[in-house]
């Protein structure tokens, strides 16, 4: 007489294991903190965040022993990297310049004249301006401390580039009282064109200058 052995069922298809899914949120966790520290990635970046969160938390709740602790710091990782990706995004808004606007000189309300000589009236006159930019006029600030300078950006390379400058805002103690920055985008050789540059908490600045200009 010949006896069967039963063959075992076979485990349930589509289904994951926990372990899998906390080994995941840990990949995706440090793939995002990793990720979240190039600005042009930030969204990338949060997606596997948020999706290695989620993954830990799944294993979290149905693992157990080992697999509770490794999905514990896939959460973890996951929580970081959303963090990392918050924390370069904020410092990168402090860096943005403002964009370029194609406006006129003269057409900013409250603008101070400047003088044949390149100073600015009520300020101190700019001394070592940079090449290539020069402020055609210098707008007083408003009730907030906000004020706004026109600049004229010219590329006197031999090529294509854009132009990142720097305006201050000077007391009549000639003290720097804050800078602003806008770049003119993809200028030809020998092209000017004119960029307005924002300047916040400048409240009581009696001039304004450029203060350096680089490429972008």
């Amino acid at each position: 007489m010949t006896t069967r052995t039963p063959t075992p069922p076979a485990p349930p298809r589509g289904r994951r294991r926990p372990g899998g899914v906390a080994i995941a949120s840990v990949v995706l966790g440090l793939a995002g903190a990793l990720t979240g520290l190039v600005p042009s990635l930030h969204v990338l970046a949060l997606c596997l965040a948020v999706l290695g969160a989620a993954a830990g938390l799944v294993a979290l709740l149905r693992g157990r022993g080992p697999v509770r602790r490794t999905a514990a710091a896939g959460l973890v990782l996951s929580l970081a990297a959303a963090a990392v990706v918050v924390a370069v995004t904020a410092a990168a808004r402090d860096d943005v310049v403002t964009d370029v606007v194609e406006d006129a000189p003269g057409d900013v309300a409250g603008e101070l004249p400047a003088d044949p000589a390149g100073g600015l009236a009520g300020g101190t006159r700019p001394s070592g301006s940079p090449e290539g930019v020069a402020v055609t006029g210098c707008g007083e600030p408003d009730a907030s401390g906000a004020a706004t300078a026109v600049v004229e950006v010219t590329n006197t390379a031999q090529q294509t580039r854009s132009l990142a400058v720097a305006v201050e805002w000077m007391d009549a103690a000639d003290a720097q009282l804050g800078v602003g920055r806008a770049v003119a985008r993809d200028l030809a050789p020998g092209e000017s064109t004119t960029v307005r540059v924002e300047g916040t908490g400048v409240g009581g600045a009696v001039a304004c200058r450029a203060l350096e200009v680089v490429p972008a």
